[in-house]
């Protein structure tokens, strides 16, 4: 049976992210795990005070994947939490400016020939 990385996340790395959203954030994360038909589904969510899994979510990550691949479920659940860290902090593919290279200048980046020989 092939065996995780040593550096793979833990139970206690889940749990020091979801830590860490509370502190910095003041947010409760919850996971919800769901089979429907041969895809398994993993929702995490973030709900502000007082905590409780009625409340709308702030912030909401998802992972899926079919029914035969095997993963880690706490290596899933610590992508969704940092996914989920991330949203908040505004950092990742979310901060990422759309459309064309700009300068320092502020104008748009042309790219130039090259005149090697």
């Amino acid at each position: 049976m092939p065996q995780p990385p040593r550096d793979a996340p833990d139970a206690h790395d889940v749990h020091n992210m979801c830590a860490s959203i509370g502190e910095e954030f003041a947010h409760a994360v919850y996971f919800t795990c769901r089979y429907r038909g041969d895809i398994i589904e993993v929702i995490a969510r973030a709900v502000p005070a007082p905590y409780s899994p009625d409340i709308p979510a702030t912030h909401v990550a998802l992972a899926t994947w079919p029914y035969k691949v095997r993963k880690d479920r706490t290596q899933v659940e610590f992508s969704l939490a940092f996914d989920l860290w991330l949203q908040f902090d505004g950092g990742g593919a979310t901060a990422a400016k759309r459309g064309p290279a700009f300068g320092w200048n502020g104008r748009v980046e042309v790219p130039r020939r090259s005149r090697a020989k």
